[in-house]
């Protein structure tokens, strides 16, 4: 018991690091391109440690990327902050010049809402806007907004 204990813990310590380490290099870029400011990465940052310390990580990561939650913590700790520079076309075009994943990383999200509802057999993705918009705010709204 123990022994699964530590283990989940090391899962967590290691997701959370790549985690930070996919904001940082996407914050150094869109500071660059578009002026995000430390107070959005701060609250970013803020968001992401909550989140993946919680139920919600768990359904939002189910079947989909670590750097989808990422993108969609950046977009909305920049919009409550004011940056209106920093928009999905710059998190994408900069997530692509420094982590590319492919293609299918931005355009074909699962837009399920949790692990327990899996999707349908069909069309059951969306691109990153609309998994924003129809996933990840209605699950993390008060993070974002309560921070």
């Amino acid at each position: 018991e123990k022994q699964a204990e530590k283990q989940l813990l090391a899962v967590g310590r290691r997701m959370w690091m790549r985690a930070a380490d996919v904001l940082g290099v996407l914050h150094r870029k869109l500071r660059v391109s578009c002026g995000m400011t430390p107070a959005s990465l701060q609250r970013a940052t803020r968001i992401l440690r909550r989140l993946l310390a919680s139920p919600t990580a768990v359904q939002l990561l189910h079947n989909r990327h670590l750097h989808q939650v990422v993108m969609c913590v950046i977009f909305g700790a920049s919009k409550v902050e004011g940056d209106s520079g920093v928009t999905f076309k710059a998190i994408v075009a900069e997530h692509k010049g420094a982590l590319d994943c492919g293609e299918a990383l931005y355009w074909s999200v699962g837009m399920h809402k949790g692990a327990s509802k899996p999707p349908a057999s069909g069309t059951q993705t969306g691109n990153i806007i609309e998994f924003y918009n129809g996933v990840f705010i209605p699950a993390c709204k008060n993070l974002l907004l309560n921070d």
